[in-house]
């Protein structure tokens, strides 16, 4: 593999792998930096598929990934990431499946931007405070006054109307 086919390759994937390390439960550092080992390991690879066959192509950088990722979580058994085979296998299967088919989950992430926008801003401060800000439902329950049941509901509630919206945008296109 030359520098210039190696660069083509961080072009076109790198967004849509940084995406499945982070669906299969990579960090986001941990991504960053299994990203980056990703790609040096296809530039060292004696073996690289045809890199004009594109779904051969993605499938060899996500194997690669993959792997690297597990290779960090049994190195690393004290990580809050738990992994199994049979869950990575059920969301390479998922993320095939649901994302190839919206232009390599570009459409899914433009489709929940886009939902994103009609949530109320106290419904986008919890959603930002537990997904962004990664705080417990009992942090934000108290930072609300509400009841951690209360919390969990309405996320549950949230989550339920984003997924109806993204499922009736993708429908759309």
């Amino acid at each position: 593999m030359t520098r210039n086919d190696l660069e083509e390759l961080v072009e076109a994937h790198q967004t849509e792998l940084f995406r499945y390390l982070r669906f299969i439960g990579a960090d986001y550092a941990l991504a960053e930096d299994l990203l980056q080992e990703t790609y040096l390991r296809a530039f060292k690879s004696v073996a690289a598929p045809g890199l004009d066959d594109l779904n051969h192509r993605r499938a060899w950088l996500r194997r690669i990934a993959h792997n690297l990722f597990v290779d960090h979580c049994r190195r690393r058994s004290r990580s809050p990431v738990s992994f199994s085979s049979e869950e990575a296998e059920t969301a390479e299967v998922f993320w095939k499946s649901n994302f190839y088919r919206y232009n390599e989950g570009f459409g899914c992430m433009e489709a929940l931007e886009e939902c994103m926008k009609k949530l109320s801003t106290s419904q986008r401060e919890l959603i930002d405070a537990f997904y962004a800000a990664r705080k417990s439902r009992d942090e934000i329950a108290s930072s609300l006054g509400i009841s951690s049941s209360g919390v969990k509901a309405a996320l549950r509630r949230i989550r339920t109307a984003l997924g109806e919206c993204i499922q009736h945008r993708l429908s759309e296109a």
